[in-house]
Parts: structure tokens; C-alpha cells; sequence
């Protein structure tokens, strides 16, 4: 589906981007020869407006035609310090002299560890794997061996990463039944059906859900959660307190899913802001620096089945696989441990990101809200994502309006245009390096898009 203007359009905005991308037209076309997608980041860039970035230093990136911008894509989330950060750089310069991987003992992952473990309340011992998707995968499997039971619930609209458990009823996903009763979906071709039956599909904020559970208590080896759900935003504090208890009682572990909030919502992530501690919690973006990495973290009592007894007999009938190549490497822990040990030390960081976030969406809103412009900026701390609508939302649903998606998509290309990179579809970022100034430019960003938009009939 494509938004069509509702007037006669003054400007070609993707033309005008391709104007200016003269090199990276070169590369996409080369691109679209070889690769699945055009780019690394999947099916739903532009066609044609795809700027390849040349290089990026703090809160700047500069294409391969010497265009630059103001990020707030922030690689999904992980450039917390903002890109090429001194404390990153220096650690990868170190840290190759000395090897990238050995898949061999080495004390950095002791190091990163450790650190977790002081910072996450849950956190007991911490298993590290390569991803956001692995670790959410590794932390269900743990669960059902945990329990002897096969079912995982997780919320509507809740995304868990892109293994076949996590892709159903996620925010890819068309909804079916009823709101307050969700059926599972599978959100691509490709998922078993039998592996979709594994999975109940609850509603965020709803006692509903908890009955659910209890119904479910038999099967249920684990709820998964995002504490600040990507999909739309709701005081969670008083649920997931709910949601807790209900978990104890029925014997089922609770996971966090902090890949996003782990390290950036706070130190302490999701599980210090609300107060609440689940019995895993899964992490990825901020504690690799920018590296790829994913880790579990988790109570002895929940981690069991992967807590080695020394006897390798015993180990290799009872205990599970998780090993991979390049999980826990000295590289990634190496800056990994850096980066959490900077955020420990500088907790002014969180202040600031929160503080320039707040100050974006209060005079984009207001500013939406004067010139009659559907539009808001739904998110906690530093991130957000732009939705075009103006009611009140009550759920994942009142946010998946194909025709708002493809107004998102637009707005990309204006925002671009205009000097701000902004992802497509997806959350944007600031970090610790995002200036008042680079505010100013992403605040008039979105007011000089929306004119646009509006004037080419798109709004």
C-alpha cells in the first residue's frame, strides 16, 4: 500500500532525495543485483532515496555524497555514547592487538558479567550470546526446560526479535480476535502453525490477561514482557506489579524483555524504574557499544538449566546447548564493559537524554497541536516513535493503521531531506552526544516535514 497525495504534488521528495544521492544510487543499484534487500536493514526501505552512509562520528552520520545528518536512528538503539565515541574506538583498538575471538576463557566476560550482575536486579548469573533475537529465543528455551511445560504467553504487539516463537501476534502482525482476548497470529509466512499453538497472546494492562494466565497456569512455562512496550506506551507499573504476583503464584517464570530499555531506560533498566523484578531478563543494543551482542541474565533458580554441574556426562544429558563461535568474545565484552562502567560512572547521561527527548515531543506536540497536524511522539526516556494520529490510544491496534505506517514512511524522506536521518518504521534515538543545537535541527525537522507534507497533500 503507498499514501497518494490528495492534490497536485509541487515536489517529488524521494526525487529530490535521489538528486542528492548520486553515489548511492550506484551502490543500490549494485545492491539490488546481490542482496535479498537492498540494505542491510531489510524489506522496507525506499526504493530509490537510500542514502549509504561514508562514516559517523557523535550524533552526525555523512553519506557516501557528503550529505550529513542529525541521527536518531542511533543503529536501533545500541550508540547510546553516540557514534565512534572515544571509550568504543580505544577499546576495540586495544582489544584486537590481544585477538578477536578464541573461543577460549578469557576475563573480559567475567568483567562484563560482573558488572551486570551488580546492575540488574534479576541478574544472578548471565549467559551471552550474539543478539536481541538470541537471547529472547535462548530465554524461552530456558524457561520450558526450567518448568517441563511447552507454552509461552507474551502481549499483543510485543516484539520479541525474529525467531519463530517471537514472530507471532507482534506489532508485524494483523490482529485477530478480539482485543481483549487476542488470538495468535503468525506475523510472516513461514511460522509452524504448530509452533503459533505454543504461543498465548495476552493484552497489555488488562485483568483479563491475568485470568488467562491462571487458566493457562498448567502450560505456561514463562510470560514475556517488555516492560516499556515498543509498540505503544501505558503506565506499566501498576501491571507489571500484577502481572508479577499472578506469575509467583502460578509457578510461571516472568521474562523482561530489556533489549531495549536494559541500559538505557536507566542503569538498572526497566527492573529499577518500576521496581519490579521478573526471573529473567533479556539485553542487546547498549551493552554491546555498537557490536553485535545479546545476553540473559537471570535468578539460579530460573538459569538452572544451563548451570554445569562439572560432570560432563551429566552436563551433556541434562543440561542446554547455548554455545556459540562468537558468543561472549573478548571484543564485544571487552567494549561492552567500557560502555557499562562510562554509564555507571556518568548517570548525568540519563538526565540529558530524557531532558532533550521530552523537549522534542512537547514542542513538536505543541507545535502539531497549534497547526492541526495528527501526529505524536509516543515513547519513555530517550526514544520515541511517530505515530499520526491525535485520539487517546488503548491499544497496539489504534497504532497499526497501514495508511498512518506509509505517512511514517513519508515523513522519512521529508525529515531526510531536511537534514535529520530518521529511520524508517521504527523507534528513533538520541544519545548522550545529542546537543541542544541538534534538537533545534530535529524539532524544525519535523515542522518544516509536516508544512511539506501537508502543502503536497499527503496530510
Amino acid at each position: 500500500m503507498s499514501v497518494q497525495p490528495i492534490a497536485q504534488t509541487p515536489r517529488d521528495i524521494e526525487q529530490l532525495n535521489v538528486d542528492r544521492l548520486p553515489k548511492s544510487v550506484q551502490i543500490l543499484d549494485r545492491a539490488k543485483k546481490v542482496l535479498l534487500s537492498p540494505t542491510v536493514t531489510g524489506p522496507f526501505r525506499a526504493p530509490k532515496a537510500v542514502a549509504f552512509v561514508e562514516e559517523a562520528r557523535g550524533s552526525r552520520v555523512v553519506d557516501v555524497d557528503g550529505n550529513e545528518y542529525v541521527d536518531i536512528t542511533m543503529a536501533y538503539g545500541p550508540l547510546i555514547l553516540g557514534h565512534s565515541h572515544p571509550i568504543v574506538v580505544d577499546a576495540i583498538q586495544k582489544s584486537c592487538t590481544n585477538g578477536l575471538v578464541y573461543c577460549i576463557a578469557h576475563e573480559p566476560e567475567v568483567r562484563m558479567a560482573e558488572l551486570m550482575v551488580d546492575a540488574v536486579a534479576c541478574a544472578e548469573r548471565v549467559m551471552f550470546c550474539n543478539s536481541g533475537t538470541e537471547a529472547t529465543l535462548h530465554a524461552m528455551r530456558i524457561a520450558r526446560a526450567c518448568t517441563g511445560k511447552d507454552k509461552i504467553a507474551k502481549f499483543e504487539g510485543g516484539y520479541h526479535g525474529v525467531h519463530d516463537y517471537a514472530l507471532v501476534s507482534s506489532v508485524l502482525a494483523i490482529p485477530a480476535g478480539p482485543a481483549d482476548d487476542p488470538s495468535s497470529v503468525a506475523d510472516n509466512p513461514g511460522i509452524p502453525q504448530g509452533t503459533v499453538d505454543q504461543v498465548l497472546t495476552l493484552t497489555y494492562d488488562n485483568p483479563a490477561s491475568l485470568d488467562k494466565i491462571r487458566e493457562h497456569k498448567d502450560e505456561l512455562a514463562a510470560v514475556i514482557i517488555e516492560p516499556v512496550p515498543s509498540s505503544y506506551l501505558i503506565e506499566m507499573r501498576g501491571f507489571l506489579e500484577r502481572l508479577r504476583e499472578v506469575t509467583t503464584e502460578c509457578g510461571i517464570l516472568l521474562i523482561f524483555d530489556e533489549v531495549i530499555s536494559g541500559f538505557r531506560l536507566g542503569y538498572g533498566g526497566g527492573q529499577d524504574y518500576f521496581g519490579v523484578t521478573p526471573d529473567m531478563a533479556t539485553y542487546g543494543k547498549v551493552i554491546g557499544g555498537g557490536l553485535p551482542v545479546g545476553a540473559v541474565a537471570g535468578t539460579v533458580d530460573a538459569m538452572q538449566p544451563l548451570i554445569t554441574t562439572g560432570d560432563p556426562l551429566v552436563d551433556l544429558q541434562e543440561k542446554l546447548l547455548t554455545v556459540g563461535t562468537f558468543s561472549g568474545n573478548p571484543l564485544t565484552m571487552t567494549v561492552g564493559y567500557k560502555v557499562l562502567e562510562y554509564l555507571r560512572d556518568n548517570p548525568r547521561i540519563y538526565d540529558h537524554m530524557s531532558t532533550l527527548m521530552d523537549r522534542i515531543k512537547h514542542e513538536v506536540h505543541e507545535f502539531c497541536e497549534t497547526n492541526g497536524f495528527a501526529l505524536q511522539l509516543i515513547g519513555l526516556g530517550s526514544w520515541a516513535i511517530p505515530h499520526f494520529i491525535s485520539e487517546p490510544v488503548t491499544s497496539p491496534r489504534d497504532l497499526r493503521n497501514l495508511e498512518g505506517l506509509m505517512k511514517q514512511e513519508v515523513l522519512c524522506q521529508y525529515m531526510r531531506y531536511h537534514g535529520v536521518y530518521m529511520p524508517d518504521l521504527h523507534t528513533v534515538f538520541v544519545s548522550a552526544v545529542h546537543t541542544d543545537e541538534d534538537a533545534d535541527l530535529i524539532i524544525e525537522g519535523f515542522k518544516q516535514s509536516l508544512i511539506e507534507m501537508r502543502e503536497d497533500g499527503y496530510l
